[in-house]
């Protein structure tokens, strides 16, 4: 047991004691969760989550044969961020998200082929894919393993799986220990290290060829807020930035506490 969770002595991954259900934690991204809860404003700061895809896609494109790398789909896909930055390097982009105000955003206001459900409950009929990818979202699953089965089940040899997650075996996270910034369980349900993540990744038939940590872009008023109105109750210095008209600037982060795994299909 650690801070509450369950950890496993072999490989080191954490996780919260069994009992929340999918759906329990899809009922926590409801459109608050984006906009005053988790996030200050999402929308808002989407110049600055697209920085920080695109340097994503960037690493990716590493890793990608044009001729053969053309579909890509989301888990998580959120507001659509991703997949519209995405777009013009595949043929297609498809993604799907619990919240359904997220998704239908992606979908009306973006024109993406974005769908609210539960991915192990969505009928993906014959549909492969060259590409997947989870940004920030495994840690937020119920039972991770069983989507990555899933995916696998649609990809071919040769195909590419991308995860960003927390690195639970970073130092950060082991000086840090419960007060580790992403230690903040129901949401985050699942601690991962490069170990654990890549055992499981191999357990379903992919080959681990990436894995680093990996900084971040966060808007100064998202800094704010998570530091001074979340932790404190303190609007002060958020109402400061929003007079000056500066909340929207782009901060860089790394705490090398976030890992970036890309592994191939065997």
């Amino acid at each position: 047991m650690f801070g509450g969770l369950l950890r496993c002595r072999h490989c080191g991954h954490a996780f919260a004691p069994p009992g929340a259900t999918e759906e329990d934690l899809a009922a926590i991204y409801t459109e608050s969760y984006f906009a005053g809860e988790e996030y200050h404003d999402y929308l808002a700061d989407k110049d600055v989550a697209q920085r920080n895809f695109r340097s994503r896609l960037r690493v990716l494109k590493k890793f990608m044969d044009p001729s053969r790398h053309r579909r890509l789909f989301e888990v998580g896909c959120a507001y659509g961020f991703f997949l519209e930055a995405a777009k013009d390097s595949f043929t297609s982009v498809q993604g799907v998200d619990v919240s359904a105000a997220a998704a239908s955003y992606a979908k009306n206001n973006l024109g993406l082929d974005a769908t609210c459900a539960d991915f192990l409950r969505y009928d993906l009929g014959s549909s492969e894919f060259d590409l997947t990818c989870m940004w920030d979202t495994i840690e937020h699953l119920a039972h991770p393993d069983q989507y990555i089965a899933k995916l696998a089940d649609h990809m071919k040899t040769g195909a590419l799986i991308a995860i960003t997650t927390g690195d639970f075996g970073s130092l950060n996270a082991r000086v840090r220990r419960t007060k580790w910034r992403l230690m903040h369980p129901p949401s985050h349900a699942h601690y991962f290290s490069i170990a654990s993540i890549t055992t499981m990744l191999d357990r379903f038939g992919f080959d681990t060829v990436y894995a680093r940590h990996c900084g971040y872009y966060r808007s100064l008023r998202s800094m704010v807020y998570g530091v001074f109105v979340q932790k404190h109750g303190d609007t002060r210095a958020l109402d400061v930035l929003n007079r000056l008209g500066v909340g929207g600037l782009p901060l860089y982060l790394n705490f090398y506490d976030i890992m970036y795994v890309i592994a191939r299909k065997r």
